[in-house]
């Protein structure tokens, strides 16, 4: 966070949290986390199983699970059964039955299958556990694996160990399984330009940092910053080690060194507002404030939305002050202002919209609308007022995954709404087994209607505990305002009014 403080014009003192390039480490290790594949659709060969993948992908989760359920009950999957399970599992999974697909992959890893079905059951089990916040569990998931696993599981297996270890500030043993992803006989098996291996070497770099080994680290970091990139993902990562680099240097009150890695940041791509940031704090760090004010201008008039914006809203009258420019100074500060009552007033719609239960909605719509391959991926922010302040939470696993589990119970509750249509419609039914199962169907609305509303007061916590730190942010930054401008106009009357 970035705070301005006008002691009087052209003494603005610039203060920055000591904790940025922590939080820094965090937004980079978090921002690419492991997501476990939903569904195990490798070598399938049981033309059972493949029908139950048939009716998933082709948008009838339910019919899918019941398939293949009633033919592992009845032993008609002859073939790798086993493998069958991990399959079903992963559809669970898909289809918000946390539970049930823990329950699957543990009782498949306790199993006496071969010890490659146990492996891959552990690592399924881990990368759950990971997704849900449960990184200790994940951890000794993984510990429980035996030998190697082939190919792309392994580099999964190793990335997703190097992660948890760091997050539990183990970096020395982090650090051993990093260096893994590294080996030539594990590389070549996926190409020299494994997704896995790229991500392993950037946290390596940063694991290297916290370790204390800054040089291995920094060379790391280096050479991925300023390596070929064919994809987006392979040039946010790119950018990321370049960030990690700058910041680095710019908390070391190393200016020059920070600003060659700013300026190999993309100035168009997601991290291009903190690289604009950073970069008017090289230049106001040289004492170079018209320069300071290139970068600082163009953030100021981003989305104010981002963090990043906002530090960049304060920064531009920081600079003007340090030029003794006091008129300017007081007009990008009442712009500031004006800017931050404004996002206050849409983090606050954001807020009546998730009271409402118009957000929980709008979501639950947009993912139904949405591909089968990518039902659960909230993509897209809901037409709601003040939404875009609910990004940082879309991106949480915890959010993902409660949303998933009301949207999945919302479609279920439509299901039912059909079986009791049909109920009514089929023939040849007795009196007392279509008061059955009409009862059935009542039951079962009542229990999901109940749970319904449980996730839906879950999300609706969730979202307001992120949007009151947006709002106690804002207006934090909009006293800090008002402090600095009434400092400048004291300032200013003294000393043109001792001139008069």
């Amino acid at each position: 966070m970035v705070l301005l403080r006008v002691n009087k014009p052209g003494r603005v003192r610039l203060l920055v949290s000591k904790g940025m390039l922590g939080g820094m480490v965090y937004l980079l290790l978090s921002a690419q986390t492991l997501a476990a594949p939903p569904v195990v659709w490798d070598h399938i060969e049981d033309p059972l199983v493949r029908a139950a993948q048939f009716d998933l992908l082709a948008g009838e989760p339910f019919e899918a699970i019941t398939r293949l359920e009633a033919d592992l009950a009845q032993g008609r999957i002859r073939h790798r059964p086993a493998q069958a399970q991990l399959v079903l599992g992963g559809m669970y999974l898909a289809n918000g039955a946390y539970h049930k697909a823990v329950s699957l992959f543990e009782a498949l890893g306790n199993s006496d299958q071969p010890q490659r079905i146990q492996n891959m059951a552990w690592l399924s089990l881990a990368q759950v556990q990971y997704q849900h916040g449960k990184t200790d569990e994940a951890l000794v998931s993984l510990q429980r694996i035996r030998g190697e696993l082939s190919g792309q599981a392994q580099q999964e297996r190793l990335l997703l160990s190097g992660i948890l270890l760091m997050q539990g500030q183990q970096f020395e043993q982090a650090v051993a399984s990093l260096r893994q992803l590294g080996q030539k006989s594990l590389v070549r098996q996926l190409g020299e330009k494994s997704v896995w291996t790229t991500y392993g070497r950037f946290n390596l770099g940063v694991a290297l940092f916290r370790q204390g080994e800054e040089d291995e680290g920094r060379m790391l970091l280096e050479e991925l910053g300023s390596g070929a990139a064919d994809t987006e993902e392979s040039r946010t990562l790119r950018d990321k080690a370049n960030l990690m680099l700058a910041y680095h240097y710019l908390n070391k009150n190393e200016p020059e060194k920070a600003q060659q890695y700013f300026i190999k940041t993309r100035l168009q791509g997601p991290m291009s507002s903190r690289a604009l940031l950073g970069l008017g704090r090289v230049y106001s760090a040289k004492e170079l404030h018209k320069k300071s004010l290139v970068p600082w201008l163009k953030l100021s008039t981003m989305g104010a939305s981002d963090p990043a914006v906002q530090d960049g809203l304060l920064a531009v009258p920081f600079a003007f002050g340090k030029l003794e420019a006091f008129r300017q100074a007081l007009e990008y500060y009442q712009l500031a202002l004006e800017k931050f009552k404004s996002e206050v007033e849409q983090v606050r719609q954001a807020e009546a919209a998730v009271n409402s239960g118009v957000l929980a909605d709008e979501l639950t719509r947009a993912v139904g609308n949405q591909p089968v391959d990518q039902r659960w991926l909230v993509q897209d922010l809901p037409n709601t007022p003040g939404a875009r302040y609910l990004w940082q939470l879309f991106t949480t696993n915890e959010f993902q995954e409660t949303l998933k589990n009301y949207a999945q119970l919302r479609l279920s509750l439509g299901r039912l709404e059909q079986w009791s249509i049909r109920i009514d419609d089929a023939k040849g039914l007795t009196p007392v087994r279509r008061r059955e199962l009409e009862k059935q169907v009542k039951d079962l609305q009542g229990e999901l209607l109940v749970v319904l509303e449980r996730i839906q007061t879950h999300l609706t916590v969730l979202a307001q505990e992120t949007l009151k730190g947006h709002e106690q942010r804002l207006l934090g930054y909009a006293s800090e305002v008002r402090f600095s401008m009434a400092q400048m106009y004291d300032y200013a009357s003294r000393r043109w009014g001792d001139e008069q």
